[in-house]
């Protein structure tokens, strides 16, 4: 398995709270060996020290983690018991020794299950989920990360879900389908994002996506997405993350031909390494030193790959090894030392043409992969159908409670509306009639013929104590021809505007201080006859 793949540990705590990071490592120890102490401060002191120290100083931080754990079992402290072996399997995956990780993982899942606490099995079996993925177990890896996600999709626990989606993203980005990887990985961002998780968290999505670009050889997009990452975990100081990014940006810039920058990256990356002690990645770190020094200095790049060659262990990645030997047999080739570059490049071959295999065999996996989490996710929603039906008879009754309301309220509604609209019809027939009336009789002299009546501009310039222009004149005779005429049919029989027609008549109800709003055009015309019908000034009655 690729030592460039990054999965966050699922941990109990997945954050160091900012206070533990003052603490003083002599001040813990004195409380966790003094037997005087109660338990809890004991282990709480324990804890704290473990989880700040293990991502900086991993060795040492496992001696701690045996007396944690010793002191729990003899305290009988189930729940401190888990956290020890959890947190040492964590170490042991981290430094690639999978499968001291995996029996820790699982004496910590038998806890877990002692204690009934579903939490903490989800936990580890995202844990082992992770050591399979590294083992290349893809189908075991994706069903334990399946049994997780569904528990953090019950309980909401969106921190747990990023985690599991990111997991899920990385099973799919090393079967080689990238499109799917990166779906998952761009969900778990969101949701880190959203709940605003702990900067090692986004950093993990930002170095897999960076992975997932690196492999597809988009290395400026790569680049910047490990440069991201590396801001974020300048936070945490978490130094087993750190690695992993000067590793691919060492990579990254020597596929860039940035040597330079790609000699700086794989020296920290080495230095790191060998702090943390890991032998693969001390190992990764030198391989890619000598594919940088090849590009300046075949002789030095040889003596380097001879010298890794001399040391290589047994147990070394396939990977690897094609790296190596695809190094040396350009090295030998540059020389002219044909003898030892065929040697080189046979067993460059043989590892290349066996990993081929592997991924070729991965196309298989990709269908059982898919196949299986499809019948995990129907099983799932089979179950979830069934619980469903449990409340269907709660929710029916309550719905039909809700129906029954309802339909009282929209036939109220229903029956006020039809009164109102009965009520205002009769209104509007009333102020028609009304305007019918007072057109048959001027002066109280009988007319006719109704379309006789003409309005008296005088008098109602007299009463309201102003000129009326000519379009508010027009507007008022177009009323008094039929009341109950649209503004958009008297705009266009005026030849004026919508916009024209309608400040014309708001001015006019201004002018006859109409106020009701319902019927304003009868209303206005009615108050305009009426004035019209008026006896003039001075005249008898």
């Amino acid at each position: 398995m690729k030592n460039t793949l990054f999965v966050l540990l699922f941990l109990l705590f997945t954050s160091i709270p900012s206070s533990y990071a003052h603490i003083s490592i002599d001040s813990l120890r004195v409380v966790w060996e003094d037997e005087t102490q109660t338990d809890s401060a004991r282990f709480d002191a324990l804890r704290k020290y473990t989880k700040v120290n293990s991502p900086v100083q991993p060795d040492s931080t496992l001696i701690h983690l045996d007396y944690y754990y010793q002191l729990a079992k003899k305290k009988g402290a189930n729940r401190h018991v888990y956290r020890a072996l959890n947190q040492k399997a964590n170490i042991y995956r981290n430094k690639g020794e999978l499968e001291k990780a995996l029996n820790l993982y699982k004496e910590a899942e038998v806890v877990a299950k002692q204690l009934e606490n579903r939490e903490l099995q989800a936990i580890i079996t995202g844990n082992i989920g992770n050591v399979f993925l590294f083992q290349q177990q893809y189908l075991e890896a994706n069903r334990r990360y399946t049994t997780a996600l569904k528990f953090y999709q019950e309980q909401q626990n969106k921190e747990g879900e990023a985690r599991i989606l990111s997991a899920l993203g990385s099973v799919y980005l090393e079967i080689g389908n990238y499109d799917l990887g990166l779906e998952y990985y761009q969900k778990s961002s969101i949701i880190y994002k959203e709940i605003k998780a702990v900067e090692s968290a986004i950093a993990v999505v930002e170095m897999n996506i960076g992975l997932l670009q690196f492999r597809i050889k988009a290395y400026s997009e790569a680049k910047s997405s490990f440069e991201k990452a590396l801001d974020l975990l300048q936070v945490d100081n978490n130094k087993f993350l750190t690695a992993g990014c000067y590793s691919l940006l060492a990579k990254i810039h020597l596929e860039l031909n940035q040597l330079e920058e790609a000699n700086v990256y794989a020296k920290k990356n080495l230095y790191l390494n060998k702090e943390l002690d890991i032998e693969s990645g001390v190992l990764e770190s030198k391989i890619i030193i000598a594919q940088i020094t090849y590009k300046i200095n075949i002789d030095s790049a040889t003596k380097k790959g001879k010298l890794i060659l001399t040391h290589l262990p047994n147990k070394t990645s396939k990977e690897l090894k094609k790296e190596l030997y695809e190094l040396l047999y350009k090295c030998y080739k540059s020389q002219n030392n044909l003898g030892l570059s065929l040697k080189m490049h046979e067993l460059f071959k043989l590892y290349q043409d066996s990993i081929q295999i592997e991924k070729n065999s991965y196309a298989v996996i990709r269908e059982t992969v898919k196949t299986d989490y499809e019948l995990r996710i129907a099983e799932n929603k089979l179950e979830s159908q069934k619980r469903k039906a449990e409340l269907e008879v709660k929710q029916l009754k309550r719905t039909f409670g809700i129906i029954s309301i309802s339909s009282i309220i929209i036939s109220l509604l229903i029956f006020f509306l039809f009164s109102m609209s009965k009520k205002n019809k009769k209104r509007r027939n009333q102020l028609l009639e009304e305007i019918k009336k007072l057109k048959r009789n001027t002066n109280n002299e009988l007319v006719l013929d109704s379309n006789k009546f003409d309005l008296s501009r005088e008098k109602i310039e007299l009463k309201l104590d102003r000129k009326l222009n000519e379009t508010d004149w027009k507007v008022l005779n177009l009323l008094l021809d039929d009341p109950s005429i649209t503004n958009k049919e008297i705009a266009e029989r005026a030849f004026l505007s919508l916009d024209g027609i309608g400040s014309t008549l708001r001015r006019m109800y201004e002018y006859f201080e109409i106020k009701e709003s319902k019927y304003k055009k009868i209303l206005l015309l009615l108050e305009a006859i009426k004035v019209s019908n008026a006896p003039a000034p001075n005249s008898d009655i």
